[in-house]
């Protein structure tokens, strides 16, 4: 408990003797007005730890509803899968259950605010968006969380007389609001944050509720440092305004503070956070940690009671460093080796890269890394999908058994030491890797780097008789891993599959050499043939497209049409159904708006894979 605090924030005789000699040099009949500036004076304290309370206990409901609903719906999966793998006639499985969750899923937790339009960014340029629109669930929890701080805010004794009284209690509420929404603003914004595994949502969910928090904060600590201009200017003028920052040191880091919040809110804007998007992660960084020790330096000098909620955020941050220190060191660097990156120019100004890891790791499928290189980044990373993990070399012993089997080793499950990444070469690193291996001598380098991660890779779909994967461009990296472990898992009866559909549009042909190797080995895998089909879409051919494949390969010219891709798949059907999507977001929100139109007609769930940063 802090020395000048009792527990509910009433000010000791130091506190009061600080204030005094504040206070003390002006006129007698400024300091009632001026008096409304200084820590807790005028400050509804029981009202902020109400609403405080209300607040937290209100999230805390969200929580256990949210949470409870994906235990239920792991809970279903898991029983599907265990009664459908390996089973062929899974009839029961094809119908929806209940009728009020199927309409739930389409006409709310998966329907876009308006229209179809979702992920795709509205445009100013071809290099700057302004953003996307959140989905219609996501902008109603939007809603009731910025009309509960509005609410919380304007809940003030507004009975009272005096008007510096007023403003000090909005003052106080305010404050109190902006540091309690940074705790999960800050929370929200980890790559470790642990609701991720725990509530199977997204980072770019979390993401978005942490761009929407700051903005809250923000706002707050503005409506904070304006009351206390107000009755600070209206003591004694501009005069009393700059002793004050200028003698208190709690005032001038709050300052500080306030200054470096509204920095990261223009800074992060989204047109500026797109356009320079490396630089922004840095500056965005630095202001971060001084508006931190700000806000901290604010709270401890008057010894608030808002401390223990900075030591909260310090901890997240802190552990939060600490869980990607951990990452880096265990599968980058062992005390003779380290890893490297091999960075090959493909087709498409495309560029893979092979990344030799010192330590091993499990893959699995959907998941994605942040891949650093010092040499052309420094410490910038960039977020890729995992395309391939090449397990490990069978030994002798391995051989030998696989020969005696008629069959091939089993090493989907055990650790790699290496992984593949596919990027396009857009701006920033992705364009000077590109650039580099097209100079190097046979098109590609090595150098110095290192991956964090894995993340994501959470949405399972082995309880799914029918897969559709959806592709767009490079977005083919996300569904690869896919492929091998429901094919692999469908011949072995571990998984429920039967069916599965890749449909990936590509600009040209030459993209396809992005995944060629990968794909002639899943082209090979026992029971390839029985389950799984694959049709290519050459968007922008520089000549006629011909077919040479087999049926279960099939090429054709111009742009893909969802709804008639799953108007077919809905038609033969094997149980329940994922469509999955990784694609740009115009090709991302016209999958979403044909999958939704079969929520209530079958067994249908949508998963969307988007790095929306």
């Amino acid at each position: 408990m802090s020395p000048y605090l009792h527990p509910r924030g009433v000010e000791q005789p130091a506190e009061l003797n600080r204030r005094a000699k504040f206070l003390d040099g002006w006129n007698a009949a400024d300091h009632d007005s001026l008096a409304y500036s200084w820590g807790l004076t005028g400050v509804d304290q029981d009202g902020n730890y109400l609403w405080v309370d209300v607040f937290l206990f209100t999230l805390l409901g969200l929580g256990i509803v949210l949470l409870t609903l994906r235990f239920c719906n792991m809970f279903w999966r898991h029983t599907r899968h265990l009664a459908a793998m390996g089973n062929e006639k899974q009839a029961y499985w094809e119908t929806n259950q209940t009728t009020w969750w199927p309409w739930l899923n389409r006409h709310l937790l998966q329907a876009p605010l308006h229209k179809k339009k979702h992920n795709a960014s509205f445009q100013i340029s071809s290099a700057i968006d302004n953003g996307t629109l959140p989905g219609r669930w996501h902008f109603i929890m939007l809603v009731i969380y910025v009309a509960m701080n509005l609410a919380y805010c304007l809940a003030l004794p507004w009975s009272n007389p005096e008007h510096a009284s007023i403003i000090a209690a909005l003052r106080g509420r305010s404050g109190t609001l902006a540091a309690l929404n940074l705790i999960p603003t800050v929370l929200f914004a980890l790559r470790n944050n642990p609701l991720i595994p725990l509530l199977q949502v997204s980072y770019d969910d979390f993401n978005l509720f942490h761009r929407w928090g700051a903005r809250i904060c923000i706002s707050e600590a503005i409506v904070h440092t304006v009351c206390w201009i107000h009755n600070t200017q209206a003591g004694n003028g501009w005069q009393a305004v700059a002793d004050g920052l200028r003698d208190e040191e709690s005032y001038t880091w709050g300052m500080v503070g306030t200054a470096a919040f509204v920095f990261l809110g223009i800074q992060a804007w989204s047109p500026f956070r797109h356009a320079f998007y490396e630089i922004f992660l840095n500056i965005h960084r630095f202001c971060v940690m001084l508006s931190f020790v700000g806000l901290y330096l604010h709270l401890e000098r008057h010894a608030l009671p808002q401390v223990p909620w900075m030591h909260l955020i310090f901890l997240f941050y802190g552990g939060e460093l600490l869980m990607r220190g951990v990452y880096i060191l265990y599968y980058n660097f062992r005390l003779k080796s380290r890893s490297s990156i091999k960075v090959e120019a493909l087709p498409g100004e495309a560029v893979r890269l092979t990344i030799d890891l010192a330590g091993s790791w499990h893959p699995r499928p959907g998941c994605h890394v942040h891949m650093y290189m010092p040499a052309l980044a420094l410490w910038s990373s960039h977020p890729f999908s995992v395309a391939w993990a090449y397990p490990p070399a069978p030994s002798s012993k391995e051989l030998t058994f696989s020969a005696l089997e008629g069959g091939v080793p089993a090493t989907a499950q055990q650790p790699t030491k290496q992984i593949s990444l596919i990027c396009r070469a857009r701006t920033g690193l992705t364009r000077k890797m590109y650039e580099k291996a097209c100079r190097a001598p046979n098109t590609h380098f090595s150098t110095w780097g290192f991956i964090e991660g894995p993340y994501g890779g959470h949405h399972s779909l082995d309880s799914y008789g029918t897969c559709v994967l959806f592709a767009g461009g490079v977005g083919i990296t996300h569904q690869v891993m896919y492929l091998k472990h429901l094919i692999e898992g469908a011949a072995n009866g571990t998984t429920a599959t039967q069916r599965i559909l890749l449909a990936w549009t590509v600009p040209d042909s030459e993209c396809l050499e992005w995944v060629r190797p990968w794909m002639d080995q899943i082209l090979r895998l026992p029971g390839r043939k029985r389950v799984l089909r694959i049709k290519l879409f050459i968007s922008r051919p520089k000549g006629r497209v011909e077919n040479h494949a087999s049926s279960s390969v099939q090429m054709f010219a111009g742009r893909m049409s969802p709804d008639t891709l799953l108007e077919q798949e809905m038609a033969s059907r094997v149980g329940a159904m994922a469509v999955t999507v990784c694609a740009s977001g115009a090709m991302a929100d016209s999958v979403r708006a044909a999958t939704r139109r079969h929520l209530e007609a079958g067994s249908v769930d949508f998963i969307e894979e988007a790095f929306t940063y």
